[in-house]
């Protein structure tokens, strides 16, 4: 007969209470620092505003901590032992504020599968996209110790995810990063998230560039002047995508479907471009590769004007342009909107794209 189902955990807090409730360990590495964005020179007034309470952001302190029968569940999310709360620091939950999970609503969920030995997580909430997994969950892979695991919960389904593992030298085993799966582990070990998209870091973009140095090229797989293409996404397409491509081609772009790239591809095409032109989207992650001064121009609906890829431009010294359409209605950054395709603005990117 299988166990029967168990209640959601009922709050959030942070690691550090439950790792001193449960005789846990804190390793820590470093200081708490603000980290700060200047906000875009070439954004409209309108939008300066809308982002100038995102322009500070406090990034907590770099820990490694140890949970014994410390519980995952889903992707990443790190409970206590039992299982009543969310360690809310390092269990992401996109867009919702940090007294905020949606495990806490959730209805039911399945009994813990005991894992013997010590078990590291670093998967995130949303590590199966690419985005979120080059910023919010590789950084924290890299921080793990090779020795302080003999298993590790993370996303592995994609050649770059898998190559990372590759390249960090991880032997032991994988599991999955399932949104069913729900372990206790007999010694959990939880590092801390360096970065992540919502608010990259310095630190966290370092040991991209450290980490991806190996697959560097003196060539481009694409060109200068790329062109990230949507057409074949399920959201966030751009419905004039004939029209700004009857823009962009003459002038030497190159259309460029990150999705058939290899990721030492994706690198150098970024590293070796000098002017981007996107939709909102993942492939911007790869900003983090782009040298200073690339001139960068994103696309966006009214109605989901996130400034993560703002802020990404912003720590690496890019020429971010963002164009949106004008309009009497209020610009919005709710994640139900992120779905939303969008109309390029041909004026606003052709001013956008002068003298580069």
């Amino acid at each position: 007969m299988p166990a029967p189902f168990l209640p959601p955990p009922e709050r959030c807090e942070p690691l550090a209470g439950l790792v001193a409730r449960w005789d846990g360990a804190m390793e820590m590495r470093s200081a708490a620092e603000v980290v700060e964005y200047a906000l875009p020179s070439h954004a409209s007034a309108e939008l300066r505003e809308f982002w100038h309470a995102e322009t500070r952001a406090e990034a907590g302190p770099a820990f490694i901590a140890r949970l014994p029968q410390g519980r995952v569940f889903g992707s990443g999310i790190v409970l206590s032992p039992d299982g009543r709360s969310i360690a809310r620091d390092v269990s992401l939950d996109f867009g919702k504020p940090p007294t905020d999970h949606w495990l806490v609503t959730h209805r039911k969920i399945p009994p813990p599968q005991p894992l013997p030995g010590r078990t590291a997580v670093v998967a995130t909430t949303l590590g199966m996209g690419y985005g979120h997994w080059l910023l919010d969950e590789l950084p924290r892979l890299l921080t793990l110790p090779r020795a302080a695991a003999d298993a590790v919960i993370a996303h592995a389904d994609e050649p770059c995810n898998r190559m990372a593992l590759d390249q960090t030298g991880w032997s032991g085993a994988v599991l999955p990063a399932d949104r069913r799966s729900h372990f206790q582990c007999e010694h959990l070990i939880v590092p801390s998230l360096v970065g992540t998209v919502v608010q990259p870091t310095r630190a966290a973009v370092d040991l991209l560039h450290a980490f991806t140095a190996r697959y560097h090229s003196d060539t481009s797989p694409c060109g200068a002047r790329l062109y990230l293409s949507r057409e074949t996404a399920r959201r966030r397409r751009v419905t004039n995508e004939s029209a700004l491509w009857a823009e962009l081609e003459p002038a030497g772009f190159v259309k460029v479907r990150l999705e058939k790239m290899t990721w030492p591809e994706q690198i150098n095409a970024f590293r070796h471009a000098k002017v981007i032109v996107a939709p909102h989207g993942a492939g911007l992650a790869n900003l983090a590769f782009c040298r200073p001064g690339t001139r960068v121009i994103e696309l966006f609906n009214r109605a989901y004007v996130s400034g993560c890829y703002w802020r990404l431009a912003a720590l690496q010294g890019l020429d971010y342009r963002p164009v949106l359409p004008e309009s009497p209605g209020p610009l919005g950054a709710t994640p139900e909107c992120n779905r939303l395709d969008l109309e390029a603005d041909l004026a606003q990117v052709r001013a956008a794209l002068r003298g580069a």
